[in-house]
């Protein structure tokens, strides 16, 4: 049987450690994989405290932002990837440009597509449209943290605001 990948969206800036850091590190204790973008602030919260289990079976998988190299095609972006990141996936995706139109493709597509769930926890404009996207696929999706983070990114939909539900919304999805 195929090991599930938990999909954790954020900040590139804010760690939220208080809420990224409990949940790698369950995330790891579970034995299921984290994937994220790669980057700083929550995707590095996560994947460091993720890797901070010992024994963990999963792996910490980012689909990193690329720019185009003359030699080797496609290249992550400098700070891409974090030092917490076991298996890096680069692709000739673009990251998702806030002036970009609805239809635009981005690595957003990836991370979404590749997750089995995902967790959003406040973030901006990209992890907006991660929720959009896991909505569009029908991905089971929940937001972690405090609502008012949430609605001043435009979502208004319930936010689960403890570890132990997030727990529980993840059991659920794979029982």
């Amino acid at each position: 049987m195929r090991m599930k990948t938990i999909g954790v969206m954020g900040s590139g800036k804010a760690q939220w450690s208080d809420l990224a850091e409990p949940l790698g590190r369950w995330i790891a204790s579970a034995g299921y994989n984290v994937l994220t973008g790669g980057g700083q602030g929550v995707m590095l919260a996560v994947a460091r405290a993720f890797c901070s289990v010992p024994d963990r079976a999963g792996r910490s998988i980012a689909v990193l932002p690329t720019r185009t190299d003359p030699l080797v095609g496609f290249v992550p972006l400098d700070g891409y990837p974090n030092p917490h990141v076991d298996v890096p996936i680069v692709t000739p995706l673009p990251r998702r440009e806030p002036d970009a139109g609805p239809e635009a493709v981005s690595r957003n597509y990836a991370n979404i597509l590749s997750s089995d769930v995902v967790i959003a926890l406040p973030g901006g404009p990209g992890t907006v449209d991660e929720i959009s996207l896991a909505q569009r696929f029908r991905k089971p999706f929940a937001c972690f943290g405090p609502e008012r983070e949430f609605q001043a990114m435009g979502y208004g939909g319930q936010c689960l605001s403890s570890l132990d539900q997030v727990k529980a919304f993840v059991e659920s999805t794979f029982a």
